[in-house]
């Protein structure tokens, strides 16, 4: 997962929390990531914002791409790694604060993994649709609650799989369903484009995934609402306020 917002005891808001989530990777090779850069392809180059862009491994690859990549990151020495990346990274709590950018500073805006991270996801949406020019590109990216296998799962009288019961471990905090993130991003003026899923869970993710067998990325665009993770690409209506 991308980022963790939860506080290790003692954390104060706006502070850069001590976590075990400062030794935190991205990984490059997963079908999300992928599509992401799918999902941007077709975007005009200019400003783009990570939210959430920990080392910078993403907003490297954007980069790349060539997108003018911008980072937010709420732990200190991941913002760190990024701008060893050259990165342009400041550090803020954007689960809480708003995103230290005037409104309309960016051309498209990626939210990878971090909505099931805070508490307060009208928030965080209301602040990527500000920073985001009318007209300008969200890419966001979560959990499925409504996967193939939690479907399975919960028939069986089984927990759903990166849900928490608790503040621990991945610190999931909020689960989506396809249907759900759609109807939130409209309330904030951002219409959804494109839906894609990473990849459909046929078998349990401890015998197959889509790093080692990435043509499993393919079952993520024939059925997303069944795909164990949700990415949507949603576009900032004209006329909504920012």
């Amino acid at each position: 997962m991308r980022t963790g917002l939860p506080r290790a005891p003692g954390g104060t808001a706006g502070a850069a929390p001590t976590s075990s989530y400062a030794d935190h990777r991205i990984d490059v090779t997963e079908s999300r990531v992928r599509k992401i850069l799918r999902l941007l392809q077709s975007e005009p180059r200019g400003r783009l914002l990570d939210i959430g862009c920990g080392g910078g491994e993403l907003a490297q690859l954007l980069r790349e791409c060539g997108w003018q990549v911008h980072g937010v990151e709420r732990e200190a020495s991941l913002a760190a790694r990024a701008e060893a990346r050259g990165i342009a990274v400041r550090t803020a709590d954007f689960g809480e604060a708003p995103l230290p950018w005037d409104a309309g500073a960016f051309e498209a805006v990626v939210a990878g993994e971090v909505i099931e991270h805070v508490v307060d996801t009208d928030h965080l949406l209301s602040e990527a649709a500000r920073v985001l020019r009318p007209g300008g590109a969200l890419v966001i990216t979560t959990p499925n609650l409504a996967s193939l296998e939690n479907r399975i799962r919960l028939l069986l009288g089984c927990y759903p799989m990166w849900m928490d019961h608790r503040v621990a471990g991945t610190g999931h905090l909020r689960y989506y369903t396809p249907g759900l993130l759609r109807a939130q991003l409209a309330q904030h003026g951002l219409r959804v484009e494109e839906h894609l899923g990473n990849w459909v869970p046929l078998l349990p993710q401890r015998w197959v995934d889509d790093r080692r067998f990435p043509w499993l990325a393919r079952t993520g665009d024939w059925f997303p609402a069944l795909a164990m993770g949700i990415l949507m690409k949603a576009r900032r209506e004209p006329g909504a306020a920012g």
